[in-house]
């Protein structure tokens, strides 16, 4: 298969990138942003930063995901990453090593997979249907399972209470980890928001979030919520690893967070990201699923007609993902993965009209 262009080479040839896993990033408060960085560059340096991060973050950030994700914590619960990546990395380096077992969500996240395998662990495909993962599929033997309950990622669903509370179970009975990905669960649309698994089960759970869909990729912050003494491992593996996040880029962030300016512009980007949601849903002639939440739809297709959409779209200056880049083997479910967070609106509506004569073509009905 040839390499696929970057985001930027994409952008460079003009063509419109709809594949999953970038946001809006160029309408942030420029004033804020600003005030931020002045405010970073205004810190002493440490010579020798706590791996837990910046205590004012960890009790800013604690707040924050008391009242977005209903989770009860303090500053003691909370390490600053760089992302969903680096904290799943952290954990793996944790409780991971050769002859461990972790599970991924079958489709499910790639990096994921990556991660943990290098970390040592066999990485086993665990089953999901349109709520999320199938709780009496899970092996008894694993050390960990990684899991997307608030959005699945790439089919969309969300997983509900009773499966949450089987999924806890399942973690007592054979002393395993459940690493909760919220990694864009700030962004909900028609459903109201189940808080965060950790709430239900804080001893078994691992939460790890990031701001790179709220503001931007390249911001480089994200967390880890565990419950305190594990916190403290995952703490000295960090330091053990020499592995940092950016002191300047979390005193930026905490003022961010201070003065309110990333609700703001929170509230502003899900308004948007709303619009740009109604929009794919109106124009395109198939229906999406997975599109309660998130900055992803998935639009089903038959097996058969997935690659040429996939290629007819690319020709047409449509880039898309599907299914096989989130399976561990071959797809069990079939179809194209769009991201419409770093889309224009126009763009979105030429999208869809590409996509919808390519679906017709190649499965015979009418666009």
């Amino acid at each position: 298969t040839a390499p696929r262009p970057s985001r930027e080479q994409a952008r460079s040839q003009g063509m419109i990138d709809l594949r999953p896993g970038a946001p809006w990033v160029r309408d942030h408060d420029r004033a804020a942003w600003r005030r931020a960085w002045r405010h970073a560059a205004e810190q002493p340096l440490d010579e020798d930063p706590d791996p837990r991060g910046l205590p004012r973050l960890r009790a800013l950030l604690a707040d924050h995901l008391r009242r977005t994700r209903a989770v009860r914590i303090g500053p003691e619960n909370v390490m600053v990453t760089r992302g969903t990546g680096n904290g799943l990395d952290l954990v793996g380096a944790a409780l991971l090593g050769a002859g461990t077992r972790a599970g991924v969500e079958e489709p499910g996240y790639q990096k994921a997979r990556t991660i943990l395998a290098a970390r040592g662990a066999r990485v086993l495909p665990c089953p999901v249907d349109h709520d999320g993962i199938l709780t009496e599929h899970l092996p008894d033997d694993l050390t960990l399972v990684h899991t997307t309950p608030a959005h699945q990622y790439p089919l969309g669903g969300r997983l509900p209470v009773p499966r949450r509370e089987r999924l806890l179970a399942w973690a007592r009975r054979n002393a395993a980890m459940i690493v909760e990905d919220d990694y864009d669960a700030e962004f909900r649309y028609d459903v109201a928001p189940l808080p965060a698994l950790y709430g239900l089960g804080p001893d078994r759970v691992i939460l790890l979030g990031t701001l790179s869909k709220t503001l931007s990729p390249d911001l480089g912050i994200g967390w880890i919520v565990a419950e305190p003494p594990l916190l403290e491992r995952l703490a000295a593996v960090r330091h053990d690893l020499s592995d940092r996040t950016s002191v300047p880029v979390q005193a930026a962030t905490a003022l961010l967070l201070e003065r309110g300016d990333l609700d703001r512009h929170l509230r502003r980007m899900r308004l948007e990201y709303a619009r740009r949601r109604g929009l794919l849903i109106d124009l395109l002639t198939t229906r999406p699923v997975g599109d309660t939440a998130g900055l992803h739809v998935l639009l089903p297709l038959p097996a058969d007609a997935v690659a040429p959409v996939v290629a007819e779209a690319a020709e047409r200056g449509v880039l898309v993902d599907d299914t096989s880049r989130a399976s561990h083997g071959a797809p069990t479910v079939h179809g194209l993965v769009l991201g419409y967070g770093s889309a224009h609106p126009a763009d979105l509506r030429r999208a869809c009209a590409v996509l919808n004569e390519a679906v017709a073509r190649h499965t015979g009905h009418t666009a």
